[in-house]
């Protein structure tokens, strides 16, 4: 492309404010779906968290295949387009099935949307890395952290104002908006179908054919027949995403050992970076299940004192602070390079490790300070969600760059689903864990309980968070290595073809 050495070039200019669009509606559900399963659909508390669990779970560890089925067959654009298109149509019949209180609808559109994710979400990272030229990463890297800050910002948004809206559009209102918005986006993908296509894979240039088709299609209703059964079957669907996760991590491995020799040592990093992602984004689960379920039951409803809140909308605060902290991490890691210092994306998810240990140490704190109303300030939850939500600006969208820059191009998107599988792992077990401090419906909330529930639980995660500091750190030393390794070998081979050709 004509800018792919700008630091912005146009197509990630498009992707960036497609993220904007996408963040707005899909979390602007999400935030909903707690209280709309608790009190709507009369879920327990033990069945909402697993729903939830599992809807932030399924599409990520299908991301994999949705990845794997763009590198090979149908391009990342069209994986892109088509799942888009599916968002849109999962949820405008989210708004009917809430409209009706029909939980088989209601179902199945989740399952649809979790297909969208998992068909769809690993491209647009591939189509924002192909938009840069080869010499041009620091910036990609850059632009990388903004497209995550505006994501950050469409859904801190919708987060905020999508519970405040169910007042006067109820549930289905707000469902219909986040359909909406997937269908600006399509509209965008259509206007800019040039660029993008440019942006993709090789595929992504050339007709498929009807077999091709036929296949995908046939695969498509596979796949949402699995992930209609994993929602309406929670119990026994965890082990099947615990299965798919597993199987996704062997076909990774079994593709170090067909690689180069330079490629082996860079995809053995991203194995180990993958144990550390789903240990850190096991906390992230938290903050949708067990932290939610908390500030539901036990948040105020004003911030600082004058703004008005609703518990449910203590998920903004996460894409609040990360917008804001944005800025100013870019230019914290331009102050570091300037200085000469600039630590390994491991080490700086040991930092991150830190942060979140702050975090949930705060959170178990916050236990101690319940009003005579009954209820603890919102001014707690907004501050563990600071530290949290830095940790995640500093490890959420260079991890991503990591794995792309560690393997193979025919496996780019394959590997932004192996992260994402990390992700939906680590947030099913997130889940299944957020369980045990589950509460019986109409449950009266004494010291006693919120002591014996919720303060052991939140200060054994800090610790266990403090312990992943040391870990992370001894680990980011092997990978290391192992990229230095690496890089040796392949100088070494430049040389040898240089020396061959002269």
């Amino acid at each position: 492309m004509q800018d792919a050495n700008a630091r912005f070039p146009r197509t990630a200019r498009i992707l960036i404010l497609r993220q904007f669009l996408w963040g707005a509606a899909f979390y602007g559900t999400y935030v909903l779906l707690t209280k709309y399963f608790l009190f709507e659909l009369n879920y327990s508390e033990a069945d909402t968290i697993m729903m939830l669990g599992a809807f932030g779970a399924v599409g990520p560890v299908f991301s994999a295949v949705g990845g794997f089925v763009a590198d090979r067959y149908i391009g990342s654009f069209r994986a892109v387009y088509i799942g888009y298109t599916t968002y849109t149509i999962g949820f405008f019949l989210l708004g009917i099935g809430a409209s009706q209180l029909n939980i088989p609808m209601s179902i199945f559109a989740i399952a649809l949307i979790g297909y969208s994710r998992g068909l769809s979400a690993t491209c647009p990272t591939v189509l924002f890395g192909n938009s840069y030229s080869a010499t041009n990463r620091e910036s990609f890297q850059q632009g990388l952290t903004i497209n995550y800050s505006i994501n950050n910002l469409g859904s801190f948004l919708s987060q905020y104002l999508f519970p405040f809206l169910v007042a006067y559009l109820a549930y289905q209102g707000n469902f219909f908006i986040s359909s909406f918005l997937m269908m600006l986006t399509l509209v965008l993908f259509f206007t800019f179908r040039k660029e993008l296509v440019e942006a993709g894979n090789d595929l992504d240039k050339r007709p498929v054919s009807m077999k091709v088709w036929a296949g995908f299609i046939v695969g498509s209703a596979i796949m949402l027949r699995l992930v209609y059964w994993i929602f309406a079957n929670l119990d026994a669907g965890k082990y099947l995403l615990y299965a798919l996760g597993v199987l996704v991590i062997l076909y990774f491995i079994y593709e170090i050992t067909k690689a180069t020799i330079v490629y082996r040592y860079k995809m053995c990093c991203v194995l180990i970076m993958i144990f550390i992602f789903m240990v850190f984004y096991f906390y992230y689960g938290q903050m949708l299940t067990s932290m939610n379920i908390y500030a539901i039951n036990l948040m105020g409803d004003q911030l600082l004192g004058f703004i008005p809140i609703r518990p449910e909308s203590n998920v903004a605060f996460n894409p609040l602070w990360c917008f804001v902290l944005g800025g100013p991490a870019i230019y914290i890691y331009g102050w570091m390079d300037r200085k000469g210092y600039s630590p390994t994306i491991p080490t700086k998810f040991a930092a991150a490790f830190g942060f979140t240990a702050i975090a949930f140490a705060l959170l178990g704190l916050s236990t101690g300070f319940v009003g005579e109303n009954g209820k603890i300030s919102a001014d707690w939850i907004l501050w563990v969600n600071f530290f949290q939500s830095f940790a995640e600006l500093i490890v959420g969208a260079l991890g991503a760059g990591f794995i792309f820059e560690m393997v193979p191009r025919y496996l780019s998107a394959f590997s932004m689903g192996l992260r994402a599988v990390a992700l939906s792992l680590s947030g099913i077990l997130a889940a299944v864990i957020s369980t045990k401090i589950a509460l019986p419906k109409d449950q009266v909330l004494t010291q006693e309980i919120i002591e014996n529930v919720y303060t052991n639980y939140f200060y054994t995660l800090a610790v266990f968070a403090f312990l992943m500091v040391f870990v992370t750190l001894a680990l980011s030393k092997v990978i290391a290595k192992l990229i230095r390794k690496g890089e040796e070998l392949e100088k070494l081979e430049t040389e040898k073809e240089l020396a061959t050709n002269h």
